[in-house]
């Protein structure tokens, strides 16, 4: 699954149509009216940005505190990045000439890892919420991975509002941040709304392994940084994900969340009848249940369908059915 077409932005505003460059450049505008400029000095455009000085992601010299954040991490945890980094794109199973959007890309580390699995060709869209740190990524890595094929695009956005249309990316990938998102959820759900049916979605983030929790050096890291008690969110994922792997990096303390975006619901034959006493299938069960009746009633009911030799749903909906032409 592989695409070399560029993937235009779009309004991230419900309904809006496709952008357009505005007409003294300086900015993108949709159909409707909303306009979002470009960052100074660049053709980045951007549609959310966190407030200055609202997180360490948005402040000066984010990108650079963010690095000797980086530099502690490896060195605690007695690993070094490009084992860390290179172990989590692999499960995205890139190939040259696909499409991928990173989300939370902050100061782009992941980026040249990635452009070495597409050897040099596809197309990476990055967005982070904080303009600082996507600056820095932009000034660091887009002029190299442009030279070596790359079509890189980086936006300054809201990754629970990412502005492309749907089925348009052949994987996604997040590496740290998630955990910060303002709705976790709906930041999952994004990245499965931009994804085509069969891509990868792979997501990582601090947070120990549910029996660490407890332990003593679980205890330290929480103390240290809260964000280690984080649990994997799991359970925010959409119901048509397919192949979900959950993983643990860094010794326990990082969870790792893999899955396969679905294409409508689950393959699941809910009306195979059951063979026995009660009878009936998972959809009669569920949806098909009457008012409570008699207890006595119930039992006479089910004691005469056993006489008979008919499951219990068969010999309801036969009496049922009867009285209906009464």
């Amino acid at each position: 699954m592989t695409s070399t077409r560029t993937i235009p932005f779009r309004c991230p505003h419900p309904e809006c149509g496709n952008l357009q460059e505005t007409a003294d450049r300086t900015g993108l505008a949709c159909d409707k009216g909303h306009v979002y400029p470009y960052a100074p000095g660049t053709q980045i455009p951007v549609f959310a940005d966190a407030p200055a000085g609202s997180s360490e992601y948005s402040i000066v010299d984010a990108a650079e505190i963010h690095d000797n954040a980086l530099r502690w991490l490896f060195a605690t945890f007695c690993t070094d990045e490009d084992t860390l980094r290179e172990n989590l794109i692999s499960r995205l199973g890139l190939v040259p000439g696909q499409s991928l959007l990173v989300t939370g890309a902050g100061a782009g580390n992941d980026l040249p890892y990635i452009a070495e699995k597409m050897e040099g060709r596809g197309t990476i869209h990055a967005q982070d919420i904080a303009s600082q740190m996507l600056l820095a990524g932009a000034s660091r890595h887009g002029d190299a991975l442009s030279a070596i094929g790359i079509d890189i695009r980086f936006s300054v956005c809201d990754a629970t509002q990412l502005p492309y249309a749907d089925r348009v990316f052949d994987a996604a990938y997040h590496y740290g941040g998630i955990n910060l998102f303002s709705s976790v959820g709906q930041g999952i759900a994004e990245m499965n709304r931009v994804v085509k049916p069969g891509g990868k979605i792979v997501i990582s983030d601090e947070g120990l392994a549910p029996w660490l929790l407890n332990s003593e050096i679980g205890k330290q890291l929480v103390a240290n940084n809260h964000l280690y008690a984080c649990q994997a969110p799991i359970a925010l994922l959409p119901e048509t994900a397919r192949d979900v792997k959950l993983s643990f990096e860094l010794h326990n303390c990082f969870y790792v969340i893999e899955f396969s975006v679905g294409d409508g619901p689950l393959p699941i034959n809910i009306d195979v009848p059951h063979v026995g006493r009660r009878g009936g299938s998972i959809r009669k069960r569920y949806a098909g249940r009457l008012e409570g009746i008699d207890p006595a009633l119930k039992e006479a009911v089910y004691a005469e369908a056993e006489r008979v030799g008919e499951s219990r749903v068969d010999f309801l909906e036969k009496a049922l059915r009867a009285a209906l032409r009464t």
